[in-house]
């Protein structure tokens, strides 16, 4: 599977709310750059799924990507996603050996 299927493949799993798929797609020392009202940095797999199931909680929002570039290897994919309640955040994720590495997320509505 290539790097945009897989980050398909992820953004279902989040989706869906399966972090036991979720979780597959993540390297164990992945970190997560989040710029919104302020930066934060979260390190490592664990610490990425509590984060992440901390934002959802409570939520059923979803989103889609409607816009997508991906480097000439595949490493490298930058994403504009936009959620159900029309908010859009501008996502980079980096990639090595099939696993997502990092991510920077910034937040823009």
């Amino acid at each position: 599977m290539n790097t945009k299927d897989l980050l398909f493949a992820f953004f279902e799993a989040e989706n869906k709310r399966d972090w036991v798929t979720y979780r597959k797609f993540l390297s164990l020392d992945v970190v997560w750059v989040l710029h919104s009202k302020q930066m934060k940095t979260i390190r490592g797999i664990d610490n990425y799924l509590a984060a992440i199931m901390a934002a959802y909680d409570g939520s059923n929002s979803t989103f889609v990507c409607e816009s997508l570039y991906q480097s000439s290897d595949g490493a490298r994919i930058v994403t504009i996603l936009k959620n159900n309640l029309g908010e859009r955040s501008c996502d980079v994720f980096e990639f090595s050996s099939g696993l997502i590495v990092k991510e920077y997320e910034f937040i823009l509505d």
